[in-house]
């Protein structure tokens, strides 16, 4: 890394054949640093660039940080195992490895190699009838479907051309191809593109750079931002980590968390702002980049914490959970006090079900967040005994008349309706919302009716909602019509059914069936409410969701 002076970037354009830059690339001249973001595109983004090629369209320019410093690169660009380090001035990827594992995968990718790699076939062929690129046909490809691998390859472009002469019987027919084959590897020989050299630069002013190219129009995730710009060979590697954490909170239900959570909980955990936006001026500061490491366990330790209470209040999934902010400021309390008093979880417990109820953080700006993050610190540091930023006495949002799997308040709805013990309707056996919801999403929360005639408000209610098995598909009211009286006794209620269903179900009455149990699930979860302290809503039901948006308080 730099020793912290100032160095004036040098930038040098270059314009270089296509075929020349894949060469630089599987000599192992140019490669990709291990800072960069993995493969990423679909088999459809790679036959568009390649059409770009073939129609002479400009694809952006590469750049790439030339220095003879050693920085820990990748071995493999696409498909492609390219040359070790040669030493000397070598140039690292700093944009465009997206573009360029596309050509050098496509172009270069070796006979006997697996194709399919990160998801997408690296074989493939151009239609030299239309022009189109596709992949391999399942049943083998024909002779006018052209190899993009034989185009930069002398030998196997002559092999190809040979196919087409041998097997199409039509000699009309096979010139046209020729030539078309022809005017396709020209395209692709004769293509030119820029390739930027940034020099005289240290590897913290690369990383800023390429981190300013993706803050300004390039997707790049906020992880794989601060990884570039806390990168060090061998050492701590935030990507890495928080994709190591990822995989053991989907163990427990979590892994659909967006990972924006849990670096605002890195960021509670450095005390520093929680709604950073700029991590290049913030993480690229050496006294934050020293504390990353230890940061990051203590946020883990606390999400860990924080997902241990939440199971206790019955929020198994990441589907459950109304607000990841309530997750950061959880993991916040949990990290700074492992073992709170039974008031101090008596509290906690509260103000978790007063702002799902509410939707607090929801209709908050990041001031009102940010003072009520510093005043869970204070309640685990023992310097505080209560809450005032959230109003604990505010009443709920009412019943929500829309069934919206992202809303926060209908996440709340769930929380009830799980509590309820839903049992399967084929089996009766228990169900399991958190890992349904975690499997299936939405899907898991399936309709009783699909037919409600003209009572169209009905059919988007929560009330037509209810918990079904993994593999269970359309409507449930044709299943529950089928069992007995003495099953459906003992089913609906887990399902927030009301005693007088069963006639209903059997009088084929749809739209009763579902007012009725609107009227119970209403009924019961203001009855949920209570018991956990939150003020009942003014209102029984509300026309519309306002509060949209669950887990992305951006």
């Amino acid at each position: 890394m730099s020793d912290g002076q100032n160095v004036r970037t040098e930038v040098v354009p270059e314009v270089v054949f296509l075929g020349k830059l894949v060469e630089r690339i599987v000599a192992g001249k140019i490669r990709v640093p291990r800072f960069q973001r993995p493969f990423v595109w679909k088999q459809v983004d790679l036959h568009a660039l390649l059409d770009s090629v073939l129609r002479g369209f400009p694809i952006g320019s590469i750049l790439v940080w030339d220095t003879e410093e050693i920085v820990e690169t990748t071995q493999n660009v696409g498909p492609v195992t390219v040359s070790s380090h040669p030493g000397g001035l070598v140039g690292y990827l700093l944009d465009g490895q997206q573009r360029v594992s596309t050509l050098v995968g496509t172009l270069r990718l070796p006979d006997g190699v697996e194709p399919i790699v990160h998801d997408v076939d690296w074989r493939v062929y151009c239609d030299l009838d239309n022009g189109e690129f596709l992949r391999k046909p399942m049943d083998g490809s024909e002779p006018h479907h052209f190899p993009v691998g034989s185009l930069l390859n002398t030998a196997g472009f002559f092999a190809a051309c040979r196919r087409i002469e041998s097997e199409v019987a039509d000699k009309s027919m096979a010139q046209r191809w020729l030539d078309e084959a022809d005017r396709l590897a020209s395209a692709f020989r004769d293509y030119q593109l820029p390739l930027v050299h940034i020099r005289e630069a240290n590897l913290d002013s690369a990383v800023t750079v390429f981190a300013r190219l993706n803050r300004t129009g390039r997707k790049m995730t906020a992880d794989q931002m601060v990884s570039a710009l806390t990168y060090q060979e061998g050492q701590f590697h935030l990507a890495e980590k928080l994709g190591e954490f990822k995989e053991e909170l989907d163990g427990k239900g979590f892994g659909n968390l967006d990972r924006v959570f849990l670096l605002r909980a890195i960021l509670a955990a450095l005390d520093r702002d929680i709604y950073a936006k700029d991590w290049a001026n913030l993480v690229v500061r050496s006294e934050v980049r020293a504390k990353l490491p230890d940061a990051f366990e203590s946020a883990r330790k606390g999400i860990n914490g924080a997902l241990d209470f939440l199971r206790s209040l019955g929020v198994t999934s990441d589907r459950l959970l109304p607000y990841g902010l309530q997750l950061v400021l959880l993991g916040e309390f949990f990290r700074l006090c492992s073992q709170p008093t039974d008031e101090v979880v008596a509290l906690l417990e509260r103000w978790f079900w007063v702002t799902s109820f509410t939707g607090w953080f929801g209709g908050v700006n990041t001031t009102q967040a940010t003072r009520a993050l510093g005043e869970i610190r204070n309640l685990a540091r023992g310097k505080k005994v209560g809450v005032s930023v959230v109003d604990l006495n505010a009443p709920a949002q009412a019943f929500p008349e829309r069934f919206d799997g992202r809303s926060a308040r209908v996440r709340a709805f769930l929380l009830y309706l799980a509590s309820l013990q839903p049992c399967s309707p084929r089996d009766r056996e228990r169900l399991d919302p958190g890992y349904l919801l975690s499997a299936r999403g939405t899907r898991a929360v399936g309709y009783v009716s699909s037919s409600l005639g003209s009572a169209k408000e009905l059919f988007s209610s929560p009330a037509n909602r209810m918990f079904l098995d993994a593999d269970q598909v359309g409507q449930a009211f044709v299943d529950l019509t089928g069992l007995n009286d003495a099953v459906l006794m003992e089913l609906l209620p887990t399902h927030g059914f009301p005693a007088d269903s069963i006639q209903r179900l059997r009088n084929d009455d749809r739209v009763g069936l579902i007012r009725a149990r609107l009227e119970t699930l209403i009924a019961g979860e203001r009855e949920f409410m209570q018991k956990r302290c939150v003020s009942l809503p003014t209102t029984r039901t509300e026309a519309s969701i306002a509060d949209s948006e669950a887990s992305d308080e951006e």
